[in-house]
């Protein structure tokens, strides 16, 4: 008769989770947890075996530790300790000398002239809208910066690589398909660049008016900020009629929401107002979420264009808390990650910040008010009037710093 084999469960507890957590045993078993509280693997180990518990996937911007997640087991272990807080930002300088340039090269070595816009392309590499020379910049993953395309010359060439030329390049976004479209401020104009670097006109006559149509007659003022839906719709944000618009892959183009006025109002379509938004995001479920700059406020709008305000109370500041009272100073580029935080380059206060989809408000890197270049940790970080963020699939953020001719990058760290 063979002997019983006595078997035993492994255990324990998780404090401080935000977010999704997923624990592994040496067993084989995946647990994945959203709150605090007691957890126990479903499979059971042999008297006299070894358990071995250790973290597999924690949220983003947290970093869980185990504690007595090991040992031989004797009994039903229940003292597995998880315990899970808040990560710290660390700033430091992908590419940029800090010299205002056009120079190619290794990370420092390279130089920028007011980075504006920032993509990340499908191979993790960075695309920047280089705007004080008129120039698309590529950084790969260890720091290499080439021109794509533009040239220094402000004008509405089209041409290959640097044989084209912007007018008033500003924002850049990147499209299912893998064209990226480029922005003119002066030339009020839509561009698109293939993956080869051919530039063509997309949208835009070059008149500097608010007229919605097709390709050969809708017009644009002062288009700052773009984004793409899955789709390869664009979503535009025009500085200078506080307008919203939408262009469809074909180049139709329409207004969604905007009075075509500066003011502040919630509302649908026209009924709503925006105070020259400087930045535009979309999420998993195809809402805009715009940096409406001089309203110092993150506004929300549907695919109806409904217009609600998100975060902000509309005076100027850097305060953290609840989205109602939180404080912002001319808010500009904006980016989501996987888990629905968006992130913003808050230009007027020269910090990062972070809004949680509950609407929760705080301040991941830089000092309100005080512009530098020093790379770090949370604040003792510095930026100097950033514009642009993007955040890649693993979570690691991009910041284009603007007046500080550098690309930064913020991973998450453990506190000390």
């Amino acid at each position: 008769m063979s002997p019983v084999v006595k078997k035993h469960t492994v255990g324990g507890t998780v404090t401080g989770l935000t977010g999704s957590l997923a624990l592994q045993s040496n067993a084989g078993d995946d647990l994945q947890l959203t709150a605090d509280g007691k957890f126990t693997f479903s499979t059971a180990l042999a008297e006299g075996s070894t358990y071995e518990v250790r973290v597999r996937t924690q949220p983003f911007w947290q970093f869980c530790t185990v504690t007595k997640g090991s040992g031989t087991v004797t009994a039903d272990v229940g003292d597995v300790a998880v315990a899970c807080s808040a990560a710290q930002a660390q700033v430091s300088t992908l590419a940029g000398s800090g010299s205002s340039g056009a120079l190619d090269g290794n990370g420092t070595a390279a130089t920028f002239a007011d980075p504006f816009g920032i993509v990340i392309d499908k191979n993790g590499g960075l695309i920047v809208s280089d705007v004080g020379g008129n120039r698309v910049r590529k950084i790969t993953a260890n720091g290499d910066v080439t021109t794509f395309a533009g040239n220094n010359n402000a004008a509405t060439i089209d041409g290959n690589g640097t044989a084209a030329s912007f007018n008033g390049l500003t924002a850049i976004a990147l499209a299912p398909s893998g064209d990226l479209y480029a922005a003119e401020f002066s030339g009020n104009r839509i561009r698109k660049i293939s993956p080869a670097a051919d530039v063509t006109p997309f949208v835009g006559t070059g008149a500097g008016t608010s007229v919605d149509g097709n390709a050969t007659n809708a017009t644009f003022t002062g288009p700052i900020a773009m984004t793409v839906d899955s789709a390869g719709n664009i979503y535009m944000a025009e500085l200078n009629t506080s307008l919203i618009r939408k262009i469809t892959s074909a180049g139709d183009v329409t207004t969604l929401a905007g009075s075509g006025g500066f003011g502040f109002a919630d509302g649908t379509g026209a009924a709503a107002s925006f105070y020259r938004p400087y930045g535009i995001a979309i999420d998993a479920a195809g809402n805009l979420f715009v940096a409406d700059s001089e309203n110092n406020r993150i506004r929300k709008v549907t695919p109806g264009g409904v217009v609600t305000t998100f975060a902000g109370s509309g005076a100027p500041g850097a305060a953290d808390g609840a989205a109602a009272s939180a404080t912002f100073q001319r808010p500009g580029g904006v980016a989501f990650d996987a888990a629905g935080n968006l992130y913003v380059a808050d230009t007027g206060n020269s910090v990062l910040r972070k809004i949680t989809p509950a609407g929760v408000v705080s301040t991941l890197a830089g000092q309100a008010g005080v512009m530098g270049s020093q790379n770090g940790i949370g604040s003792a970080a510095r930026f100097r009037q950033p514009s642009g963020v993007a955040v890649g699939a693993d979570g690691t953020i991009y910041v284009a710093d603007t007046l500080g001719n550098r690309i930064r990058k913020v991973v998450p760290v453990g506190a000390p």
